[in-house]
């Protein structure tokens, strides 16, 4: 199953998935999964269409969330709750997300300034007692490849626009790395590769 927000991440991630089930023969059943929210003007039909052209047929799964500005967190828990319901009543063995390698940036840079933790997350994570596998195949790609795919396969982002897109620290964070990625190409790629290569003798050790 992939979680399609029909962005240009989710609409990469579905038409690789696709392509890769095509050219190799895989035999997945490969289910795109969009989860409305509910919100005044969101278009879940243009999520429908570009999984349509690529020939697939989009589910939706719709909720009625209050579209009130500070349940941008609460809104992103309630629609992975959906997601993962909706994978369980389908059968689904695992849930595809298109998170890529800036993401993984952002989340970390995010986990050290606000919990004061250094967490990110996996290529794949085991969930419910290993019911559901999390998986991320675009992990190792940045955004300038993924921009660079689309471009090349005619592939238009369909996304509704969330109201809570414009706000947040996550745009803060977003915006803070992209003025670092445009000042030297190396910082993009060497924050992803740092993250996985801490020295833990130069740390301090956790109080006991």
């Amino acid at each position: 199953m992939v979680g399609v927000s029909g962005g240009k991440d989710s609409l990469c991630l579905l038409s690789v998935l696709s392509e890769m089930n095509r050219r190799l023969r895989r035999e997945w059943v490969v289910l795109p999964v969009h989860i409305d929210p509910g919100f005044a003007g969101w278009r879940a039909e243009r999520v429908i269409r570009a999984c349509r052209k690529l020939g697939l047929e989009c589910s939706v799964r719709r909720l009625d969330l209050p579209p009130t500005t500070d349940r941008c967190y609460s809104c992103a828990r309630a629609r992975r709750k959906a997601l993962f319901q909706t994978a369980a009543e389908l059968g689904a063995k695992k849930v595809a997300l298109g998170h890529h390698l800036e993401d993984v940036n952002e989340t970390y840079l995010m986990n050290l300034l606000m919990t004061a933790s250094g967490a990110a997350f996996l290529p794949r994570q085991d969930l419910f007692s290993g019911r559901i596998a999390l998986i991320r195949p675009l992990y190792y790609a940045s955004r300038p490849q993924i921009e660079r795919y689309l471009r090349s396969a005619g592939i238009r982002p369909a996304r509704s626009r969330c109201p809570f897109e414009h706000k947040g620290t996550r745009l803060v964070v977003r915006r803070f790395l992209e003025r670092l990625y445009h000042q030297d190409l190396r910082i993009r790629t060497n924050l992803f590769w740092g993250i996985h290569n801490p020295k833990p003798e130069y740390l301090p050790r956790k109080k006991s």
